[in-house]
């Protein structure tokens, strides 16, 4: 069920469309070739005025060729300019090139941190976890040599002390924590998480965090109180409704979880999610039964309820066999 459920974790990554992979000058992807009345630059100027009308434009390929033209030019800072173009491949899901961007970047500024937080939580959601935690440990190390914080006897420890201030990076503490869920490492998990929220304690992505570690823990108080805080701190965050119905659904106070659910949605979306975490419980009759008031409660055809109850027919049929 663990290894189910941990893909509900809210992870702080980059989304968006699918691109194409053409290859430039400067051996990166995704940068095509210049429109009609799209000039090459040939000074720098004409490469900052290149970029800015790409950015107005608000196209990733424009955009993409405008940094990758402006890397010919030594007015440029190299690494800001790669750090640009990983962040717009990995919106674009060509994660292969953003890793790519992302260490030139990094051979360009060795120094920045950053950098190396952003490419290690590329990789976790390339799910190469364990160059992943290598790169995070370095990071938090990074800043507790800043802090001059007491020597760790190991990665625990540090974590347990967990000396920070507003600069500390918070996001690579939450990318450890994900991690640790992934490998059934709670309590590592959650001191990750609260050494996040000493820094960003008004953030709901990491109290909901929190709460999901506990709940895949079996610690359901624990896991409501953090999860009420993120609904406190931002009362529209869907993924923290989303898993306080799970919660409450696991902890047989259905009515309740139907109401965290209808939180997001309406009345017949929450019974079609509420069914589909019966569903996923293996409790299929229940779940038919879900759906089918989904498909009653909706003004109009609901098609994925009455798909869904079509799934949760035929896994009855199958698990009575």
């Amino acid at each position: 069920m663990k290894n189910k459920l941990c893909a509900l974790i809210t992870v702080v990554l980059l989304s968006g469309c699918a691109s194409t992979n053409e290859t430039n000058d400067n051996g990166l992807f995704g940068a095509k070739s210049p429109g009609v009345g799209v000039i090459k630059p040939t000074t720098a100027a004409e490469a900052r005025m290149l970029v800015t009308q790409s950015q107005t434009a608000g196209n990733p390929d424009a955009m993409i060729y405008a940094y990758t033209q402006a890397l010919a030019f030594d007015e440029f800072e190299l690494a800001d300019i790669y750090f640009h173009i990983a962040r717009l491949e990995q919106q674009r899901h060509n994660n292969g090139q953003a890793e790519q961007a992302y260490r030139q970047a990094m051979a360009a500024a060795p120094k920045r941190e950053d950098l190396k937080e952003s490419l290690a939580l590329l990789l976790v959601d390339m799910k190469r976890h364990q160059e992943a935690e290598t790169l995070l440990q370095e990071v938090v190390a990074a800043d507790q040599a800043r802090l001059k914080a007491p020597a760790a006897d190991s990665p625990t420890t540090a974590v347990a002390q967990c000396v920070t201030d507003n600069r500390s990076p918070w996001r690579s503490y939450n990318g450890l924590g994900l991690l640790a869920d992934i490998l059934e490492q709670g309590e590592q998990a959650r001191h990750h998480y609260q050494c996040a929220l000493k820094i960003q304690p008004g953030l709901a992505m990491l109290h909901t965090n929190l709460g999901f570690s506990y709940y895949l823990e079996g610690e359901y108080p624990q896991a409501e109180r953090a999860l009420t805080r993120a609904v406190n701190q931002d009362p529209q965050y869907r993924r923290a409704w989303s898993n306080l119905g799970l919660l409450y659904y696991r902890w047989n106070r259905k009515s309740e979880a139907l109401a965290a659910l209808r939180k997001n949605g309406s009345q017949a979306e929450a019974l079609n999610d509420l069914g589909y975490i019966a569903l996923m419980e293996g409790a299929y009759e229940e779940a038919a039964g879900l759906f089918q008031r989904a498909i009653d409660a909706s003004p109009r055809y609901y098609p994925r309820a009455v798909a869904n109850l079509n799934q949760a027919k035929n896994m009855t049929a199958v698990a009575k066999r």
